[in-house]
């Protein structure tokens, strides 16, 4: 069945995951985006790993994902100096890690994917930088405070425990750094691998607690929240 969400699924959003039943195939036929719907890692290692199919994502939607890269550097570049540590969790191969890098090449990168074709990916066009393929759960594999700038997008609305992964995005971030999340707008997303669909108000209200600042990005419409770490962390 295929339509509205809001017409069509016969179950509350947030409450239902995607799965290739026996005999299925991946489709692609409403976009390559949709390989990636059971939330495996070999859905993922199909998108990252084969050019075809990369090429076709990034120019769907009239280049959309480009088109939010560069939304978010955007909005972040005044707060990213010269030689920042920068993490992206969920990093794909590195694309928006490599928009950063063209405005501030003195960044040094880091990045997490569950895919292994993303960090070849990733590791072949940044052979300087830290990747490592990671399945974000609840904890992250870094030391406290060891980022300026700690990036998650389209990453949260896949996930069980969101809630507890911003934490540790913000336990990773150093006092005086930034944690910049981006999540899909859920009054419009319709992706059957996501868990999650926030809008802005309840996008602030999981977030309220590191008193995020959350808008929607202009172009794409995707909500984007910073949270300032502050510089004296409470105990």
């Amino acid at each position: 069945m295929f339509g509205p969400a809001d017409r069509f699924l016969l179950v509350p959003k947030n409450r239902y995951r995607a799965v290739l039943l026996p005999g299925q195939e991946r489709r692609t036929e409403f976009g390559v985006g949709w390989i990636t719907e059971d939330n495996t890692s070999e859905g993922y290692d199909l998108l990252w790993g084969q050019a075809d199919n990369l090429h076709q994502y990034r120019i769907e939607a009239d280049h959309a994902r480009e088109k939010l890269k560069t939304e978010i550097a955007d909005r972040i570049e005044d707060r990213v100096a010269a030689n920042a540590n920068v993490v992206d969790i969920g990093c794909g191969i590195g694309d928006l890690l490599g928009e950063i890098r063209r405005r501030r090449p003195g960044v040094n990168l880091s990045g997490l994917d569950f895919s292994g074709k993303a960090i070849e990916g990733a590791q072949r066009s940044f052979p300087d930088g830290a990747f490592r393929q990671f399945v974000i759960d609840r904890q992250l594999p870094y030391d406290t405070a060891s980022f300026d700038l700690v990036m998650c997008t389209d990453v949260l609305e896949h996930l069980e425990h969101p809630r507890s992964v911003v934490a540790e995005l913000v336990r990773i971030c150093r006092p005086g750094g930034l944690v910049a999340i981006v999540v899909p707008d859920g009054t419009l997303d319709q992706f059957l691998g996501h868990n999650w669909f926030w809008n802005v108000e309840t996008f602030a209200a999981l977030l309220a607690e590191w008193s995020p600042q959350v808008a929607p990005l202009p172009i794409t419409r995707e909500l984007m929240a910073t949270i300032n770490v502050p510089e004296e962390r409470s105990s």
